[in-house]
């Protein structure tokens, strides 16, 4: 039987010797930071073709 071969890359396959991560934080993204508009022009780019409505709930 032939041996399995490991297919699996390592980081230094994958990234050149001189690699630099970015600096800063990183951002964490939810749904309240899209507008409604951006949301429903999203699911409409991928292929959404059903009904979208647009409710709001006011809790008091």
């Amino acid at each position: 039987m032939a041996a399995k071969k490991d297919t699996t890359k390592s980081t230094s396959e994958t990234r050149p010797e001189n690699y630099i991560p970015q600096k800063g934080n990183k951002a964490t993204l939810t749904l309240a930071d899209f507008s409604d508009d951006n949301l429903f022009g999203e699911l409409r780019r991928r292929g959404y073709h059903g009904t979208l409505q647009y409710s709001k709930t006011i809790n008091v």
